[in-house]
C-alpha cells in the first residue's frame, strides 16, 4: 500500500503566492483610480478662469500641484 502525503509548505506557498498576486492587482487598481481622480481635478481646474481660481486661492501654475495634492474644488 502506497501513502500520500500533502506537502504543507507548498500548499501554503501558493496561497501565498496568489494572496499577492491579489494584493498587487488590487494596488494596482487602485493607483488607477487615483490617477483618474488627479485627471479629473486637473480638468477642472484648468476649465476655471483666473478670478475664479482667485477666489479659491490658486494662480494657474498652482493648478498642477492642488490636482496632485488632492485640493479641492
Amino acid at each position: 500500500m502506497t501513502t500520500i502525503t500533502l506537502n504543507g509548505t507548498r500548499q501554503a506557498s501558493a496561497s501565498t503566492g496568489w494572496t499577492r498576486l491579489v494584493a498587487s492587482f488590487s494596488e494596482f487598481c487602485a493607483g488607477m483610480r487615483d490617477g483618474q481622480e488627479i485627471e479629473t481635478r486637473y480638468r477642472e481646474l484648468s476649465r476655471m478662469s483666473q478670478p475664479d481660481l482667485a477666489k479659491i486661492g490658486l494662480n494657474r501654475p498652482d493648478i498642477y500641484h492642488a490636482a496632485l495634492l488632492g485640493r479641492p474644488v
